[in-house]
C-alpha cells in the first residue's frame, strides 16, 4: 500500500462541480489550471464568473501590453462570444488605464446575473438581451448616445442594484426612447446616478429602494424645471442621496422630495466652486405643504454644504416640520471661510443660529461640525 499511486480526488470530481470550484477563483488563477492535464484543459469554458481585472498591471504601457497579448492570446470578443454558450452568471471587466472600445455581445447573455464594466467604451448601437440580470455596475462606461443606455435599462427587467456613471460619444440628437415606453423596474432595489440629472431614468427606476443621484453639472433652469415636473412617485424610496456640484435649483429638490413619501433617511452633500457669486444661488420658496416624508416619516437627515444662505433656510426647514426626526447632522466645509468671509457668517454665528434653532421633534439629536 505504501507504494500505490495518490488517488487524484479533485480531478476525480463532476465538471459542474469543478467549474464552480473554478469560478470563485480569479480568472487568471482559473487559466492557469488548464495545463495541469487534458482533464483540466476544457474546463475553463464552463466558468460562471469571469473577472478581468488583472491588478498586477502597474501602469498605462504595462496595460496596453496586457490587453494586447489578451486579445492575441485568448481574442476577448471570441472569448466573450463563445462563453455565450455556457451558463456564465458573472462578468467583470475593468480597463484600468485605457479607453477599451468593446464589442456589442457582452450585453446579450441570457443566464448572466452579475455584470460590472469599468472604462469601457461601446461605439456601436447595441442590442440587449439580459433576462436574468439583477446586478449592473457601469463606470466610466461611455455609449454612442442615450438612446443606447436606455436600451440596456430595458433590457433588464429582473434588475435589482444599478449602478450607471456613463457618457455619450454623440450628442442629445433627440432619438431616445420616450419615458412613456419604460416599464417599470419593479425589483430594483439600489440605484446610484452619476452625471446629468436629464439622463435618469426615474420611470424605470421609480420603484427603487435606495437612490443615490450625483448631478456634476449646472442645468438650465428651463430643462429641470420641465424634467423635475414629470417625476412620479417613489412610493418605495426609504433612502436618498444627492450630491450637487455646481447645482443651485432648491425648489427643484422640495419637488423631489414631494414625490418621495416615504422616505426616512437623506444625505444632500452640495458644493459650489464660486460662492463668492451669491446670485447663482437660486432662492426657493416654502411650500404651502409640507412633503409628507419630511412631516411623518423622516428619522435621519445629513447636509455637507457651505453655509450659503439658501442651505442654511434648508436645514432650519428640515428642523422645523420634522416631527419624527431622529438624528440631524451638519457639516459645514469651512475650508474657504477666510477667503468668503464677506458673504458668510463666521463658524461662531453659524453654529449659533443652527443651535437656536427650534425643533419640532423633541427627541432629534443635533449635530454641527466643521472641516
Amino acid at each position: 500500500m505504501a507504494n500505490s499511486a495518490p488517488i487524484d480526488i479533485i480531478s476525480s470530481l463532476p465538471d459542474e462541480i469543478l467549474s464552480h470550484i473554478l469560478s470563485l477563483l480569479p480568472t487568471k488563477l482559473a487559466f492557469s489550471t488548464t495545463i495541469l492535464s487534458k482533464r483540466w484543459h476544457p474546463l475553463y469554458r464552463s466558468l460562471t464568473s469571469l473577472d478581468l481585472d488583472d491588478e498586477a498591471v502597474a501602469d498605462t504601457n504595462s496595460f496596453l501590453r496586457f490587453h494586447r497579448s489578451v486579445d492575441k492570446d485568448y481574442n476577448l470578443e471570441g472569448w466573450i462570444e463563445r462563453a455565450n454558450q455556457h451558463p456564465v452568471e458573472h462578468i467583470e471587466i475593468c480597463s484600468p488605464f485605457h479607453l477599451i472600445p468593446l464589442g456589442l455581445g457582452i450585453f446579450r447573455f441570457s443566464t448572466l446575473v452579475i455584470l460590472e464594466l469599468v472604462y469601457l467604451e461601446f461605439p456601436g448601437n447595441i442590442s440587449v438581451n439580459l433576462p436574468s440580470l439583477k446586478t449592473l455596475h457601469l463606470n466610466d462606461v461611455h455609449f454612442k448616445n442615450k438612446k443606447n443606455f436606455d436600451k440596456l435599462v430595458y433590457g433588464c427587467p429582473i434588475l435589482e442594484d444599478l449602478i450607471a456613471d456613463i457618457y455619450y460619444n454623440e450628442g442629445d440628437q433627440g432619438d431616445t426612447v420616450s419615458p412613456g415606453a419604460y416599464k417599470i423596474l419593479s425589483k430594483l432595489i439600489k440605484a446610484e446616478i452619476n452625471g446629468f440629472l436629464m439622463d435618469v431614468p426615474f420611470r424605470a427606476i421609480s420603484n427603487v429602494k435606495t437612490l443615490t443621484i450625483k448631478v456634476s453639472y449646472e442645468l438650465f433652469d428651463t430643462d429641470i424645471n420641465c424634467y423635475c415636473r414629470n417625476l412620479l412617485l417613489f412610493q418605495n424610496l426609504i433612502q436618498l442621496e444627492l450630491y450637487l456640484y455646481e447645482f443651485y435649483h432648491w425648489d427643484n429638490v422640495m419637488e423631489v422630495l414631494q414625490n418621495c413619501h416615504n422616505l426616512q433617511d437623506i444625505t444632500i452633500e452640495q458644493w459650489i466652486n464660486d460662492r463668492s457669486n451669491q446670485d447663482l444661488c437660486k432662492n426657493w420658496n416654502y411650500l404651502n405643504d409640507v412633503p409628507k416624508c419630511i412631516s411623518s416619516h423622516l428619522r435621519t437627515c445629513t447636509l455637507i454644504f457651505q453655509g450659503i444662505v439658501e442651505e442654511l433656510r434648508f436645514a432650519t426647514y428640515i428642523l422645523q416640520n420634522a416631527p419624527h426626526l431622529e438624528v440631524i447632522e451638519i457639516c459645514i466645509v469651512d475650508h474657504n471661510f477666510t477667503k468668503y468671509k464677506m458673504h458668510l457668517p463666521i463658524q461662531d454665528a453659524l453654529e449659533e443660529e443652527l443651535n437656536s434653532c427650534p425643533m419640532i421633534s423633541p427627541k432629534c439629536k443635533r449635530s454641527i461640525t466643521f472641516r
